[in-house]
């Protein structure tokens, strides 16, 4: 094996002397491994696809390697074994035909990436030869494919909405960095601890914090003790309401949720006698126990303390906060006896060991600890008076508790009574470790208890309900301290309009939360919608209604132009609001208090990483365009909630330099164009036999039309330039009122959805198919007043199919009895149909002046029950084939393959890999070719493992975890 061996390093080291890269006159440098994307791009302007081949071949002058005596015997008794894979010592050479200039071959490399690099990087240099590429190597192809190549209707969209957005992208403000990612700073500190004056006895403010360390808003948790914060001004987050709602979250996958609930204690009475000194001592010696850290601070820097509540203090329900109860915690409030023990006794006590009932009145809301500061704690649960140091270890059998005890702690002392009773523990959960958050996940039965013998403890100073709130300290603070800057955005760039939670959520990005419910990202949705509705209510007044004679065209790309998240961005960062975006996971255990210090010896070394202190500046972090862009639109979608503000929405707009220069508040929409006036029923001017029949109500779902002319606008067929117009701009009024209706409907049925899901029911109530069967089913059709032969027939033929596809839905319904049949998605859309429902929506939001009543009544009572019958809900999708083609193909690690779906008639879908086909299915809507052809090449390439076969990518991993539920187990 070692000839071999060296024959093939021989050989590889002779294809490496032929030149890697390629400079053209320009400077621009050839490697192979850009040549494979030149080639790809070349080749898909000619409307062709890549053809490979690849064979083995020996080196010229290969010398097989002689058999070994064992491979010898074996071959000389005919049981030699057969090699499965290539030739020993053979080389990969891959050729690629290029059209018009035949096969072009690469030199001989040891595995088949490289000599599929090979062939790209030869086949790009005779393109350039001939004048196929430039000198930037970017295709300038001597025969360019036709553009009047047969294409589906998707594909025609996509190709206009293309060509659309390439007329207007040099317009558009460049991406950051040229890539679309740049440097930005990030805001750490909120300026509010700046400006808070050093402690002072006579001008205290508090807040009220009481935990839900589940997360589900039920904040009257019997182990977790309210606690009072102290700070020198009251909270801004405070101005509109006297509580808000902290959110933490900890861990990863998944992160465990909690909330602490802070309500505004208002301004307390002096404290007297040293008490504000006794706070200071008890913050610190709070904080050292739970960070576990030697911190120490002074009246002068501190910027909060911490103090605890009675017991039996009650504090006013959420309820009474709104009904408009001021609180006013008094200083008898806080529990001073607790206070007292903490900061004038010992930090630790013994245990009464010997007397029974004085060991249980002492375990009572209390920790066992080692009698020393920094040591491990723990939550004593009950004392065991059946058990005894000697006796038999519950967990662990055959050792005594003592025995298990000594392996742990080799240096326990001496046993003095083995009679004494034993306490049962549950091991305390610091913030680093997930604090008492991760505790109360589990349930009580299933936490892993210990045992513990009372003369070997002490008993810690602080009570354990105390203990148990502040084990999440770190997590609160980072997160109040982020809620202060969101509430300093908000009055600095939106005067106030955004509530702390709201603002809070609108710019905290996935990576920062793994909690998508808790981030951008449904107001993101919501904000995306809003921003499409005002932007198209601007322009459609811009050009004065309906009857404008503006280019459709000329205005799609102008709201695109102040849609565009390239305009979003550039915005964003000459506001400045780039820099209160939340982006950075919080790190627990670098976590320290503001404007602490290390209590450390003298002449110990200082730490090479600065406390943080209330006057930091801004750091520096990587951000995306398409972030930032998406947190402008959750911060539109922010000031829409919760109560559906349009005033706020203009507002907010108006802050973020989009120019809705018509219109400052929802009632001046009103006033822009002059109200529309009421006319006499007229006869439509259209001849008899081409006439579905004559209508004199002008009334449609419960609307009377004011103006007769809109309604026969709407439903007029007539191929006049003008109408076509007419019905071209309250399609698309139309269109953005129904998104914005519809993603409200999901907003308010499913508040607690993550984003993915929501956005997928958003997508599944706008289609095209669904438009066609509301249609349908609200007898639109019926209502078209002119029309063709052609046109009739095209629409009896679709409302025929459509008919009969959901009467087997309903009789499905009927026999299952659940919902979410989409028996559209199966039927032949109709253009007409699926544009009548829009066309009418806009042309009653015009008619009656832009009051968005009419359509709302419309939706909710015709529309809403529709949808909730037949679309699914967020656990009713099934993955759809293209997506599961697509994660399987990208976790298998295969990168050639390829899906294509052509109509306009009869749509034809095929799947390569590889350049081999793999599936081809016909259908006559584009989406069912695409799921048919998908899941056939899903059977053969996965179910049949047809794969292993052909790809021969360097990431193609052989086995991956999805593989055994398919096949039970592990191939080997």
């Amino acid at each position: 094996m070692t000839e071999e061996s060296s024959s093939i390093i021989a050989d590889n080291s002779t294809a490496t002397k032929s030149p890697t890269t390629f400079t053209s006159p320009n400077g621009t440098v050839l490697t192979f491994q850009s040549a494979g994307n030149y080639l790809s791009s070349w080749l898909q302007t000619i409307g062709h696809t890549p053809d490979y081949s690849m064979e083995d071949v020996l080196p010229e002058g290969y010398i097989p390697p002689p058999l070994s005596k064992k491979a010898a015997k074996k071959a000389a008794l005919g049981d030699a074994n057969v090699y499965a894979g290539p030739p020993p010592g053979s080389m990969r050479v891959c050729t690629v035909n290029l059209p018009f200039y035949g096969p072009i071959r690469s030199t001989p490399w040891a595995n088949k990436a490289l000599a599929k690099q090979s062939a790209s990087f030869e086949a790009v240099k005779e393109l350039h030869k001939h004048g196929e590429v430039d000198d930037n190597f970017q295709a300038t192809p001597l025969r360019p494919k036709k553009k009047g190549d047969t294409k589906g209707t998707k594909s025609r969209c996509h190709d206009t909405w293309e060509i659309k957005k390439a007329v207007i992208r040099d317009q558009l403000p460049r991406p950051t960095g040229g890539v679309g990612h740049g440097h930005y700073d990030y805001q750490t500190t909120p300026e509010f601890w700046s400006t808070c004056p050093p402690f002072n006895p006579r001008s205290l403010h508090a807040s009220i914090l009481q935990l839900s360390p589940a997360g589900e808003g039920k904040y009257d948790h019997p182990e977790c003790r309210l606690m009072c914060m102290l700070t020198s001004r009251p909270l801004p987050v405070f101005k509109k309401s006297n509580q808000v709602e902290v959110r933490m979250a900890v861990g990863e996958q998944p992160p465990l949720c909690a909330t602490m609930r802070v309500i505004n204690g208002g301004k307390m009475d002096t404290f007297y006698s040293g008490k504000l000194d006794q706070a200071l001592v008890f913050t610190e010696k709070l904080m050292r126990a739970e960070v576990q850290k030697a911190f120490k601070t002074d009246l002068r820097k501190v910027k909060w303390l911490l103090l605890p509540l009675r017991r039996e203090y009650v504090p006013p329900t959420k309820e009474q906060l709104v009904a408009g109860k001021s609180v006013s915690l008094k200083l008898d409030d806080i529990s001073w006896k607790e206070v007292d023990a903490v900061t004038d006794g010992a930090l630790t006590l013994p245990f009464t060991f010997d007397d029974y009932d004085s060991l249980k009145r002492e375990i009572v809301d209390s920790l066992a600890t080692a009698p020393s500061e920094m040591s491990r704690r723990s939550y004593i649960i009950d004392v065991r008076q059946d058990l005894h140091p000697l006796s038999s270890h519950p967990d662990v059998p055959g050792k005594t508790i003592c025995d298990v005890l000594k392996e742990g702690n080799v240096t326990l002392p001496q046993l003095t009574e083995p009679s004494q009773p034993i306490l049962e523990v549950e091991t305390v959960n610091l913030a680093k470790t997930g604090s008492y958050i991760s505790t109360a996940a589990m349930a009580a039965e299933e936490r892993p208890r210990q045992y513990l013998v009372p003369e070997f403890e002490h008993r810690h100073c602080i009570p354990a309900s105390v203990f148990r709130t502040c084990t999440v300290i770190p997590y609160f603070i980072f997160h109040l301290e982020s809620m202060l800057i969101a509430e300093e955005m908000s009055a600095k760039e939106f005067n106030s309009i955004l509530g702390p939670e709201l603002a809070l959520q609108a710019i905290t990005a996935p990576e920062g939360l793994n909690v998508p419910r808790w981030t951008y990202e449904r107001l993101e949705i919501l904000g995306d919608t809003l921003l499409k509705f005002m932007t198209t209510l601007h322009f459609y007044l811009l050009g004065g209604g309906a009857d404008s004679e503006d280019d459709m065209n000329k205005v799609w790309q102008d709201r695109h132009m102040l849609i565009s998240n390239r305009t979003l961005t550039a915005n964003a960062v000459k506001q400045g609001l780039v820099k209160y975006v939340r982006n950075k996971k919080f790190k627990v255990k670098d976590w320290t208090p503001r404007d602490w210090e290390l209590d450390q010896p003298p002449g110990q070394f200082a730490p090479k990483k600065a406390m943080p202190t209330s006057f930091d500046g801004p750091e520096s972090r990587m951000l995306g365009d398409k972030v930032i862009a998406d947190i402008i639109e959750a911060i539109i979608g922010a000031s829409y909630m919760p109560n559906k503000d349009l005033d706020s929405v203009i507002a907010i707009l108006h802050n973020l330099m989009v120019p809705l220069n018509l219109f400052k508040t929802w009632d001046d929409v009103k006033h822009v164009l002059p109200p529309p006036k009421a006319e006499e029923p007229k006869n439509p001017d259209v001849p008899a036999y081409i006439s579905f029949f004559k209508k004199s109500s002008y009334e449609v779902l419960g609307y009377k039309f004011k103006d007769n002319k809109k309604f026969e606008d709407a439903f007029s067929l007539a191929p006049a330039q003008q109408t076509r117009r007419i019905r071209e701009r309250y399609k698309m009024m139309g269109n953005a009122l129904l998104d914005l209706y519809v993603i409200e409907l999901l907003m308010d049925n499913y508040p607690d959805e993550g984003p993915a899901s929501l956005s997928i029911m958003k997508l599944s109530r706008t289609t095209e198919g669904l438009r066609c069967a509301l249609a349908v089913e609200l007898g639109m059709p019926d209502l078209i007043i002119d029309g063709d032969d052609h046109s009739r027939s095209e629409l009896k033929r679709a409302t025929h199919f459509m008919q009969k596809a959901k009467a087997q839905a309903d009789e499905d319904l009927n026999e299952n009895e659940q919902g979410g049949v989409h028996y559209w998605e199966e039927v032949v859309i109709s253009r007409v149909n699926g544009s009548i429902i829009e066309i009418v929506f806009g042309a009653i939001f015009e008619d009656c002046n832009f009051s968005l009543e009419p359509t709302q009544k419309i939706f909710t009572e015709r529309i809403a029950p529709f949808l909730a019958k037949y679309c699914r809900g967020p656990n009713g999708f099934d993955p759809h084939p293209k997506a599961m083609l697509t994660r399987w193909m990208q976790k298998k690690g295969c990168q050639f393959w390829n899906l294509t779906a052509e109509g306009p008639k009869l749509n034809q879908g095929v799947v390569t890999c590889h350049d081999k086909e793999i599936a081809r299915e016909c259908a006559f809507t584009q989406h069912v070719t695409i799921r048919h052809v998908c899941l056939a090449a899903l059977k053969r390439l996965r179910d049949e493992n047809y794969i292993e076969e052909i790809c021969n990518c360097p990431s193609f991993k052989k086995v991956i975890p999805d593989d055994e539920k398919i096949f039970g187990k592990k191939r080997a």
